[in-house]
């Protein structure tokens, strides 16, 4: 099965657009720079601009989307653990800690700003 120049250079251009959304969230990951993040949006921009173009009906599906389909797959949920003996689920552990005073930080008082004083006089 041969392809055609059109289609591997529309293949190409999805790579090209998928590989330049990776490099964007790396820059709001703190991991590229902002150099490299211009470019990016070069190039995700110069593809949304052809494909405006386009007309509706014709138009290629977005790269990297998947079909409803594929995308809704049984798959366990992470927050849920099965015990291997009982089979009961465990609920993931979190931590709750909010403010200061939870942490146990330095310089936080230990009592409540909010709090009232008790008027039982």
């Amino acid at each position: 099965m041969k392809m055609s120049k059109a289609q591997s250079e529309r293949e190409m251009r999805d790579q090209e657009v998928l590989r330049a959304n990776r490099e964007l969230a790396a820059y709001f990951k703190g991991r590229r720079t902002e150099r490299e993040a211009r470019a990016a949006l070069k190039i995700i921009k110069a593809f949304i601009r052809a494909r405006e173009h386009a007309d509706p009906d014709s138009r290629q599906p977005l790269p990297g989307g998947t079909s409803a389909a594929a995308g809704k797959r049984a798959r366990p949920r992470k927050t849920e653990v099965v015990h291997k003996r009982s089979g009961r689920k465990i609920g993931r552990q979190r931590r709750e800690h909010t403010s200061k005073e939870a942490r146990g930080e330095a310089g936080a008082s230990p009592t409540s700003t909010t709090a009232k004083p008790d008027e039982s006089s």
